[in-house]
């Protein structure tokens, strides 16, 4: 065979060779960014992550030191760092807590806001010019890529200290190909993890404006349930007043009766007399009128303790904040308690009728319940001018529990039936409504993924009927919050 002919294949096997090599760093790219793209739907630490993105890339270019760096908040923050020469704290790579950061390479590479390859000399030549500040060793190639988002800018650091081992331009055209891609990946990830910080902020805000609106719905209350408390009181107060005077009259009745027996005794008298003396001291004290009232004054009193201890069960309860996790409860032990709490607002005008079914236990927010079950109730009491009615009525629909509450007032205008959800709609006078009571009860309906629903009509009255789905376990109720978060 002629040496041309064995050249040309040499020179043709060289070139499949060049061009296979060519393909399976072109594969290998592919896969770094396929890979990459899948991070989106990982929940791995950030630092697991660009642990990852440091691995794939040594597979396909040999980087001896490597950073990623981004702006947050106008500060430098280098979050990931492979330094095999230099030791950094964690404090010395934040602009926050290393002010000098700000004059680093790193720095001055994102103000150009391009990319840069400087030589060791090219390093040597800015530090001398005061234009940066060293802070490791200085390599003998230092390459800048930056990228840009929205929301985010940043890049990465490639560094070699082998002379030899100098980046390539294929090298370099990989870096910025994957480095697109790992700032498209974290402009991503730091926008759901802003959205997600969002989100916990309205949550939290959410749950201070319903525990807000319940603590003034108290408020306006406080007259009432001080009432309420202050006549079981009133009694109790009185009973303990005549009780101190019956334990006088019967420490008299004791000490005159033993003066009188002993008389009798010393006197060597008969002891037959002893009983008429007895009957006729109990009848001055009228023992027997103290004994029956007393019996009566301490059944009055507990009975009276016991309706205070249940109105402060009762607000206890209702102002509960904070209630993370469902808990199993009765809802007709709810309304009951929502009912003690608004009484005093209802009994002078309003007769409350209650048909409450037999139910099954289920897992809810009780205290959210029992503000929307107040909301419904104080509206219908407002809506009764005079004299009127309201109807509190359970009942079990398949796995539903079913509450309806109905008044015979004054209805609301088919034109507003659209908008009483809406928050700060009210149709009571400037100053007599904030207009979230309803918006706030039907987010907690919604929240328990159940539906409220009203039906009125003017001079004739409304109905609200809640439907809320029965939870029978903590497993099928944690469910619902992971749902509810997802949403």
């Amino acid at each position: 065979m002629e040496a041309n002919t064995i050249n040309s294949l040499k020179a043709q096997l060289s070139d499949l060779r060049q061009e296979n090599l060519t393909l399976q760093r072109e594969l290998a790219v592919k896969n770094v960014i396929s890979e990459i793209s899948q991070f989106q739907g990982r929940e791995d630490k950030l630092e697991n992550i660009y642990k990852r993105i440091f691995t794939l890339l040594t597979e396909i270019i040999h980087i001896e030191n490597f950073y990623i760096c981004l702006k947050v908040d106008g500060l430098l923050d280098i979050p990931f760092i492979i330094d095999e020469s230099s030791e950094f704290t964690k404090e010395q790579l934040n602009e926050s807590t290393n002010p000098d950061l700000k004059h680093s390479l790193v720095a001055y590479a994102l103000k150009q806001k391009r990319s840069l390859i400087l030589a060791k000399e090219d390093v040597l030549e800015l530090v001398q010019n005061e234009k940066v500040k060293c802070l490791g060793n200085v390599p003998c190639q230092w390459v800048f890529l930056p990228f840009h988002a929205v929301n985010l800018h940043g890049g990465i650091v490639a560094q070699q200290y082998d002379r030899e081992g100098r980046f390539s331009y294929s090298d370099m055209s990989m870096l910025a190909y994957v480095t697109m891609h790992v700032g498209n990946f974290l402009s991503a990830y730091h926008s759901k993890a802003k959205i997600k910080q969002q989100y916990e902020e309205l949550k939290s805000a959410q749950s201070q404006l319903v525990h807000s609106e319940k603590m003034a719905s108290i408020g306006q209350l406080a007259a009432g349930v001080a009432h309420e408390i202050n006549n079981p009181l009133g009694y109790v107060n009185s009973n303990l007043n005549t009780l101190k005077d019956y334990v006088m009259e019967l420490g008299q009745f004791i000490d005159e009766l033993l003066n009188q027996v002993g008389d009798i005794c010393n006197k060597q008298e008969s002891c037959s007399q002893i009983p008429e003396v007895i009957s006729n001291l109990k009848n001055e004290y009228e023992v027997e009128f103290i004994l029956s009232d007393t019996q009566e004054l301490v059944s009055e009193s507990i009975f009276g303790m016991e309706k205070v201890k249940k109105i402060i069960q009762s607000l206890k309860n209702f102002t509960h904040a904070g209630e993370e996790q469902m808990k199993k409860s009765d809802i007709n032990a709810c309304i009951e308690e929502t009912v003690r709490i608004v009484w005093n607002e209802l009994k002078y005008h309003c007769k409350v009728k209650k048909e409450l079914g037999e139910l099954p236990e289920t897992y809810c927010h009780p205290s959210q319940l029992n503000q929307v079950f107040m909301n419904l109730l104080i509206n219908a009491g407002h809506a009764i001018k005079e004299k009127g009615e309201i109807s509190i009525k359970t009942y079990k629909v398949d796995d539903f529990i079913c509450i309806k509450i109905q008044d015979n007032g004054t209805g609301i205008d088919e034109k507003h039936l659209n908008q009483l959800f809406n928050p700060f709609f009210t149709t009571k006078p400037v100053g007599q409504g904030t207009g979230l009571g309803l918006s706030i009860s039907y987010g907690i309906i919604e929240n328990h993924k159940g539906k409220i629903v009203v039906e009125s009509e003017v001079g004739v009255g409304t109905c609200f009927t809640i439907h809320l789905p029965i939870v029978s376990s903590l497993e099928e109720a944690e469910e619902e919050a992971d749902l509810n978060s997802g949403d």
